[in-house]
């Protein structure tokens, strides 16, 4: 996995995590039920992270060392995500004030994700070697 396909990576999930927060924000708290924003919330994150990993994986070749940089980039994508900089990311903040045990506890919750939907990509086998020039 090159620097450039992690740098999108890193991108997409933290965008798309965004969205997928408003978008729960905004149906959850018309119910009036702060716990179902949260949950929503968490549940549409997650989907949204696994559906995007899986889509950017496409393009990666399955490598040896590909599953520890997944991890690193899920985390460098969880550090750019404005919802995990006030610990409000994923479902931690059902069981504890928000703080630094609820970004910690995301932040496992994520990467483990993440690296989840990583690992079931389908990958391509190898990279394609150049052909020697031959004449005819």
């Amino acid at each position: 996995m090159d620097l450039r396909l992690m740098s999108r990576l890193a991108v997409v999930l933290a965008a798309g995590a965004l969205v997928a927060w408003l978008a729960a924000l905004f149906v959850g708290l018309s119910s009036g039920s702060p716990t179902a924003a949260v949950v929503l919330r968490t549940v549409l994150t997650i989907v949204v992270l696994v559906l995007l990993t899986r889509i950017v994986m496409r393009r990666a070749y399955g490598e040896p060392g590909l599953l520890g940089r997944v991890a690193v980039t899920a985390a460098l994508a969880y550090a750019i995500s404005p919802a995990a900089w006030a610990g409000r990311a994923l479902v931690a903040q059902l069981f504890l004030d928000p703080g630094i045990a609820t970004v910690i506890l995301d932040l496992v919750l994520w990467v483990a994700v993440v690296v989840a939907a990583g690992q079931s990509a389908d990958t391509r086998t190898a990279s394609p070697t150049a052909a020697p020039y031959q004449l005819s």
